[in-house]
């Protein structure tokens, strides 16, 4: 069979060109639809990411809310512990020299007594006279003994006389504590007591 092509050349050629042009069209259908793509997928992943930014500001919130209930309660109980421990003090020195003035006439030995009892910084000296060394030696026992006196260190023991008497001087130093056992009496020393008695009229014996 004879064709006869009736088309002129450059017509020919831009038909030809028009191949092209479908072809350029169609990667840029394509691109655009890719570019669409991934533009909803970012946009999902930011709404994700939003949602997980919305839920965790909540959360915070919340945490916050809690957080502010704790530290309420956390001042609460540190003033109601200031509160007690004021108490404490309060009680403490209402009742505790009754304590050590009842402690300390229970360690003075018969044949001893105070002239001065002097409290500063803490530190206690107790000064008087005893009608010997073992006596001066059973009072400071007694003392060790109490709760209400810590440290108990002899500081001075020294012959004087008294109405023709010899005696003994002493100086005790020690330290308060009005909290040993305040409101209980010290049962062990009331066992001791008829013992230190022995010992005192020993050493008066002798």
């Amino acid at each position: 069979m004879i064709r006869i092509n009736l088309i002129p050349e450059p017509e020919r050629k831009e038909v030809k060109g028009g191949g092209e042009i479908f072809v350029g069209i169609c990667v840029l259908v394509a691109l655009f639809a890719a570019i669409a793509a991934i533009h909803i997928l970012q946009a999902k992943k930011i709404d994700e990411v939003n949602g997980k930014i919305a839920r965790a500001e909540k959360r915070i919130k919340a945490l916050e809310a809690v957080k502010k209930k704790v530290d309420d309660f956390k001042a609460k109980n540190a003033e109601l512990n200031r509160r007690i421990e004021i108490i404490g003090v309060l009680e403490k020195n209402r009742t505790g020299p009754l304590y050590v003035m009842d402690a300390l006439s229970r360690a003075m030995p018969n044949k001893a007594w105070i002239d001065e009892f002097t409290e500063k910084g803490g530190q206690t000296k107790l000064v008087g006279i005893a009608d010997n060394e073992f006596t001066v030696a059973d009072f400071m026992q007694a003392l060790q003994s109490s709760p209400y006196f810590v440290g108990v260190e002899l500081g001075v023991i020294k012959k004087t006389e008294l109405r023709k008497l010899d005696l003994r001087t002493f100086v005790i130093n020690t330290r308060l504590d009005y909290a040993g056992g305040a409101g209980k009496q010290n049962k062990e020393q009331e066992l001791k007591a008829p013992g230190q008695d022995t010992g005192r009229k020993k050493a008066v014996t002798q």
